[in-house]
């Protein structure tokens, strides 16, 4: 990856270039693309899990039953999607949705026991990978590491993400 600037063709300089070392969205974004893809997972009878199926496996086992609107905004993918992806995972047999009996308009989302056991499978590997991104970090330092995220992350809790804002996209 070039990380030096290379010369812009004759007549062409951006006169308000921003520092990407201190683009927030840029960096938030270029360090979740590294980690936030892990490969697909072979279950032991052939079912494949892939990323988006990991981080709903993830949170159900997490959280407990979710409906999938919580689980679109913890997930961070949209409605339509979600509900493709709840339906491919029941398909699989890894989770159940059954309609709310306060709200019939939501599903709550479910693992079943072989979702459960997935999880289980899945989940030292993706410890692991965790743990070895943040193998360069001492102690004290992967304290105050989560602790800024924590911070930021209750501070754009309370602005709101900008999403009119075009600064705000990366």
């Amino acid at each position: 990856m070039a990380s030096e600037r290379r010369r812009f063709p004759p007549g062409v300089e951006p006169r308000e270039a921003i520092s990407l070392r201190e683009f927030l969205p840029y960096r938030i974004h270029h360090l979740a693309s590294k980690v936030a893809m892990p490969p697909p997972f072979a279950l032991p009878d052939g079912r494949v899990v892939r990323a988006r199926e990991w981080r709903i496996i993830l949170q159900l086992a997490a959280r407990g039953p979710l409906t999938n609107g919580e689980l679109a905004e913890l997930v961070g993918i949209d409605a339509a999607t979600i509900t493709r992806v709840v339906q491919h995972l029941g398909d699989l047999g890894l989770v159940t949705a059954k309609a709310s009996t306060a709200d019939r308009r939501k599903q709550i989302v479910s693992l079943t026991p072989a979702g459960a056991d997935a999880h289980d499978l899945i989940a030292p590997g993706r410890r692991a990978a965790a743990e070895a991104m943040v193998a360069c970090l001492d102690p004290s330092e992967r304290e105050q590491f989560y602790h800024l995220l924590d911070k930021l992350e209750a501070h754009l809790s309370g602005l709101g993400a900008p999403t009119d804002d075009p600064d705000w996209e990366t």
